[in-house]
């Protein structure tokens, strides 16, 4: 991630933060997480919503909403976009041991 974005992200609200991963390397740790090897994916937000007056004081409120990010995880999706992550090249499967039986003597 660029510094103008981290200082903009920052910025907004109000901490620089120590470590951070873009949105596709957490994809990628999800999948990681999943076990996923096989399929499209994309990273979803559960978001909630709440509705109300909102202001610096009581003599400013105006009708607002509030988001909050409820949960993170993935979506499987058909066709490839701008953050689509393929699993196999993400998180390949494992290659299978093939055990070789020695001839007794």
């Amino acid at each position: 991630m660029s510094d103008a974005t981290k200082k903009q992200g920052a910025a907004s609200i109000g901490v620089e933060p120590e470590e951070e991963v873009d949105l596709k390397e957490l994809a990628a740790l999800l999948i990681k997480h999943f076990g996923h090897h096989e399929g499209l994916y994309d990273l979803a937000f559960q978001l909630q919503i709440a509705t109300g007056a909102i202001g610096p004081n009581k003599d400013s409120l105006l009708p607002g909403a509030m988001f909050g990010i409820a949960g993170v995880g993935l979506k499987r999706v058909e066709k490839l976009g701008m953050n689509t992550l393929d699993a196999a090249d993400v998180n390949p499967a494992p290659k299978a041991n093939k055990k070789t039986v020695k001839p007794k003597a």
